[in-house]
């Protein structure tokens, strides 16, 4: 184990993902072409086969990052809308927590596969295991924070409500973005598979 978290400090990043990984591989002694020893984390864990075929993952990684990104957009947009309600804290505070799950949705889908192929257990866990956990607590976080909304519609809204529609519709086409996120990883169908 020390080699391989050696290996990985040249990566800082990658070795923080990586640690509870790390039982999946197992360090090797090779030569290389010089005749010396070189050490070398060889991966010895599950795999992961994507049911849907290349053209599929293609579509399903674009339609992901693109609606990442209007998501994104979307959440960013309704923070500059200056409405009331971002003054209660039953908006703002599902509002500003949404931002945590958008990164870790962004880091998921950034790092999807764009061909078929076998995937080793931190491949699918950083990219498809991370999305799924992402886009529920997005989409949870997003709900709330339109509840919230709805609920400061309904009994503390005094005067022109243009401001607060136009926030709600924004969170609530935001939730609508992540729903077909889940949607759409839910139909691809990853499956657990022994070797390669």
């Amino acid at each position: 184990m020390a080699v391989l978290a050696n290996l990985l400090s040249r990566n800082p990043e990658r070795a923080v993902e990586m640690r509870k990984y790390a039982d999946d591989y197992e360090i090797e002694i090779t030569e290389d072409a010089k005749g010396r020893e070189k050490k070398v984390a060889v991966y010895r864990g599950v795999y992961y086969e994507i049911a849907a075929d290349e053209k599929q993952i293609k579509t399903f990684r674009l339609l992901s990052i693109l609606l990442t990104l209007v998501t994104a957009a979307l959440h960013i947009a309704g923070g500059f809308v200056a409405n009331q309600g971002m003054y209660q804290f039953y908006v703002a505070l599902p509002y500003v927590i949404a931002f945590l799950p958008l990164y870790f949705l962004a880091a998921g889908v950034f790092r999807l596969p764009n061909q078929k192929r076998l995937l080793r257990r931190d491949e699918h866990g950083l990219s498809f295991e991370r999305m799924k956990k992402a886009s529920i607590s997005l989409l949870v976080l997003l709900l709330v924070g339109v509840l919230g909304e709805i609920v400061f519609l309904i009994f503390f809204a005094a005067g022109d409500y243009s401001r607060e529609i136009i926030y709600l519709f924004l969170e609530i086409f935001a939730a609508l973005c992540v729903y077909v996120i889940f949607w759409q990883q839910k139909r691809m169908g990853i499956a657990l598979t022994s070797a390669e």
